[in-house]
């Protein structure tokens, strides 16, 4: 086996539903907190199109693509610009 199929493999939208679902808005770093104590420290994610992110490359990757959006200090899914599969 490798390292990557052996690694804690994530698809973004969880990310995403974890924003959705929030009942208080999320921080980066309150997402990453979130994220970390779910999956685990070594969790890596996938999208539609990439696949072995880290929680920072993947938010770098949602903030680029508008799929989040950040208001102040807190952080936000944006359904308007999620796919829906």
């Amino acid at each position: 086996m490798t390292a990557s199929e052996t690694m804690n493999q994530i698809h973004a939208h969880n990310v995403l539903n974890m924003l959705l679902a929030a009942e208080a808005p999320y921080t980066k770093e309150s997402l990453k907190q979130a994220v970390i104590a779910e999956y685990g420290e070594d969790v890596r994610f996938h999208t539609c199109s990439q696949e072995g992110l880290t929680f920072d490359a993947l938010l770098t990757f949602l903030l680029d693509r508008r799929k989040v959006v950040e208001n102040g200090d807190t952080i936000a899914a944006n359904k308007e610009r999620m796919c829906n599969h």
